[in-house]
């Protein structure tokens, strides 16, 4: 009999004593095993080695979030941001006025000018150019630091079609450059690059702009359009094109489903794609597909919501924070809010792992405390037809059975109905400990989250107050994912700012500490990069910390085996693999693709290109 109860109630895992490693580790604290199918294991951190990296600033540090909720908060100033953000132009407008030069500074001077802009071609639009000329004035005296070239070429504009149709008016042009006096591309002073072949695209050399650059890999660019506009099929939802390194066309896919999330590796050649349904599709450098599973119904997922009592929010696709794929192809992983599952291309689980909680959690189990002598256990085994020696499955499996049967809800009018349930509960509570009023009739465990140490604790004269809220998440999401360059590992980042890089088989062995989860995770091999928010790490033979840079808002990233840039709109800068910049180039018009030749790399915005000779991807 005992024998029995443990295999029901599960065994206590003892702890083996550790090495610290200066993290917190909340071990699992469940009474029972769940009733998942294929549980993840629960990643202990403790052997792996402890990587503490300068934290990055958090976004609001940087961003100006504080200073705009004390003007937020300001009586004059506030109530031009709340116009601003309900699209009442006029309001704005007539509120400005009121504002001192001093207070119309900074990011209400940007909402005044951006209202400012929003009626000056709503009176262009209706004919009113007098109108639209005088707040154009208006808008040059009150916010002249906001006003853009582009304000003041519509001020001139106004004024030509005013003299055109015929009316007076007592203006004078300003000055302002005109966008085709602008150098096409310029380079910094300090670039070691030389800009040669500068020309006009014809038609078929233009860059699609439905076309995004999803990734550069080592053989070439992944390019999306993820509207599905470059396709003259019905029903097309999004396009995949696959260039080479010099930019010639390897293939074009129509795809019949849209680009939610995507993961690729810089030192593979393959793409992962999930769409806002649920399926995952992993195609290979010649747009092959390599597999195709729809997520929502993998046991895995399926086995954890019905297991797992939490408060999740949003679609199933929000809880998905991330998928890629192996360098060679042959795997892909996803996340889970606080599971990471990596897979083979059949499908077969390579390993799967479930964070540590956050401190002053645990995982616990809805549990009865409803015991039985040898006499009653026995009559709860007759009940369900059982003897011994049984698996604690078969019992799970003859209560969903015999609950499908008996349940008051599927026997309206037999009034037998609710007592015939009642004795399936109890023999349920008696054999398994578990209440199943915490479970529906078809679910095994549940396993919900309890708090063990108190938010906030205060000690006043003698008195201990504990102060527990009772919200917030327990679990640390997997917010970024990423395959390693080589040997078959993976990168895994939470919402606490921890990377964990797990090997081949599953196993912890570096923990970075870096306080904000990073948007991007690239391995190349001698060089590894994180970049959050604000800053970007770069990590040399993977425990050094080569360089950081704070990035606040300047660029998605771009890493090669032979470097890394940063590509915002009309700029790209570029640094050496350990983080050295090595100088930076400017267009006159948004950059669209970038491709590299035997001399260099060639840059082309839509309808222009140029070669910049020494920069090396």
């Amino acid at each position: 009999m005992l024998s029995f109860l443990s295999r029901i109630l599960g065994k206590k895992r003892g702890e083996d004593p550790k090495e610290t490693t200066g993290l917190m580790h909340v071990a699992h604290e469940s009474k029972r095993k769940s009733g998942r199918r294929e549980s993840p294991k629960e990643l202990d951190w403790s052997q792996a080695e402890y990587v503490p990296l300068p934290p990055s600033p958090p976004t609001w540090e940087v961003d100006g979030r504080d200073e705009f909720h004390r003007e937020y908060s300001d009586p004059s100033i506030g109530p031009v941001f709340q116009a601003g953000f309900k699209g009442q132009h006029t309001k704005v407008v007539k509120l400005a006025g009121n504002l001192s030069p001093e207070q119309r500074q900074g990011r209400v001077g940007e909402v005044i000018a951006k209202a400012y802009g929003k009626l000056i071609i709503q009176r262009m639009k209706s004919g009113q150019l007098a109108a639209a000329a005088k707040q154009s004035i208006e808008m040059f005296e009150r916010v002249p630091g906001h006003a853009k070239d582009v304000d003041l070429r519509r001020f001139n504009r106004i004024l030509k079609e005013m003299e055109k149709s015929g009316k007076k008016h007592g203006y004078e042009p300003v000055d302002v450059a005109s966008p085709s006096s602008l150098p096409l591309f310029e380079a910094s002073e300090d670039a070691p690059w030389a800009l040669v072949g500068g020309r006009k695209l014809k038609g078929g050399e233009r860059p699609d702009p439905a076309f995004t650059i999803a990734a550069i890999d080592a053989t070439g660019t992944w390019l999306l359009d993820r509207s599905g506009a470059s396709a003259d099929q019905s029903g097309v939802k999004s396009v995949l094109r696959r260039m080479d390194r010099h930019g010639g066309l390897v293939g074009e896919k129509a795809l019949y489903h849209d680009a939610y999330r995507t993961g690729t590796g810089t030192t593979g050649s393959g793409i992962a794609i999930m769409d806002s349904g649920g399926g995952l599709h992993v195609y290979d450098e010649s747009l092959n597909i390599v597999t195709e599973s729809n997520l929502r119904e993998d046991p895995r997922v399926v086995d954890h919501f019905r297991t797992i009592d939490t408060n999740y929010w949003g679609d199933f696709k929000s809880q998905v924070r991330a998928v890629n794929v192996s360098p060679d192809g042959d795997w892909y992983l996803f996340t889970l809010a606080d599971e990471a599952w990596c897979c083979t291309a059949s499908g077969s689980a390579v390993w799967g792992l479930v964070m540590p909680l956050k401190e002053g959690w645990k995982r616990v189990v809805g549990r009865s405390e409803r015991t039985g002598v040898a006499q009653d256990v026995e009559e709860a085994l007759r009940l369900f037809g059982l003897s011994l020696p049984l698996d604690p499955t078969d019992i799970k499996r003859k209560y969903r059975k015999l609950a499908q049967v008996h349940h008051p809800d599927r026997n309206a009018g037999d009034p037998t109905a609710t007592e015939r349930m009642k004795e399936l509960n109890r023999a349920f509570e008696i054999l398994t400990g578990v209440d199943p009023n915490t479970l529906t009739y078809d679910e095994s465990d549940v396993t919900y989250f309890a708090r063990t140490d108190p938010d906030y604790v205060m000690e006043l004269e003698g008195f201990r107050l504990e102060i527990t809220m009772t919200g917030g998440v327990p679990q640390d999401w997997v917010y970024a994912a990423s395959f390693a360059a080589v040997g078959g590992g993976a990168y895994l980042a939470t919402y606490s700012g921890k990377v964990i890089r797990v090997s081949r088989e599953g196993r912890p062995e570096l923990v970075y500490d870096i306080g904000t989860c990073p948007n991007e995770i690239v391995d190349v091999g001698r060089y590894t990069y994180f970049l959050t928010p604000t800053r970007l790490y770069i990590i040399e033979d993977r425990t050094k910390l080569a360089a950081f840079l704070d990035v606040f808002q300047q660029g998605r990233l771009l890493v090669t085996q032979e470097g890394f840039g940063l590509l915002a709109g009309k700029q790209l800068q570029w640094f050496t693999s350990a983080g050295a910049k090595t100088g930076e180039l400017t267009a006159r018009d948004p950059i669209r693709a970038i491709y590299a030749t035997n001399s260099g790399t060639v840059v082309q915005t839509r309808q222009h290109q140029v070669e910049i000779q020494g920069l090396f991807m």
